[in-house]
């Protein structure tokens, strides 16, 4: 089967997925192609994975969605860079304290219900003017992990034509 093909059959896969129209076989089938190109996709971003470690786990994509932090010096509201189903990254005018654990409220496209929770400041970086700061999502549940994953799907689909 070409790229191609397989692209349009996981998307039409996706799309049935997230209308949760999928029987358990195809729900199965759905599960390995979404790790299928999430391995694509972390190898195209030059990432590797750890033994036991699942791509879709892991991918990133290059996504901006309204975050809200709550943070020691007060509430702040950012834009994300990009985001994965582990955490984020956004830029601050003043960085947080190292491994600060800060609330955050992510806004969902389309209405959704937003995403809120903590999560743990893990890589800060000077640049002019401001900070690039890398967050861990700490407990976030099953049910938001499910959601956001959809969503990154979604965002990694579309920038592929189809």
């Amino acid at each position: 089967m070409s790229i191609n093909a397989w692209l349009q059959e996981f998307r039409a896969l996706h799309k049935r997925a997230r209308q949760k129209q999928l029987s358990d076989e195809e729900k199965q089938l759905y599960l390995m192609a979404r790790e299928q190109f999430a391995r694509a996709l972390t190898a195209a971003q030059g990432m590797t994975l750890r033994p036991g470690e699942m791509a879709r786990q892991t991918f990133r994509v290059a996504q901006a969605m309204q975050i809200e932090l709550s943070l020691n010096t007060g509430i702040v509201r950012a834009m994300t860079l990009d985001i994965s189903k582990g955490g984020f990254s956004v830029v601050l005018t003043k960085a947080p304290g190292e491994k600060e654990l800060v609330g955050y409220t992510l806004r969902m496209p389309d209405g959704m219900d937003p995403v809120i929770g903590r999560a743990r400041v893990m890589a800060s970086k000077k640049q002019i003017g401001n900070y690039r700061l890398s967050f861990a999502f700490e407990g976030m549940s099953e049910y938001d992990q499910d959601r956001l994953e959809m969503i990154l799907f979604d965002a990694a689909l579309s920038r592929i034509p189809a």
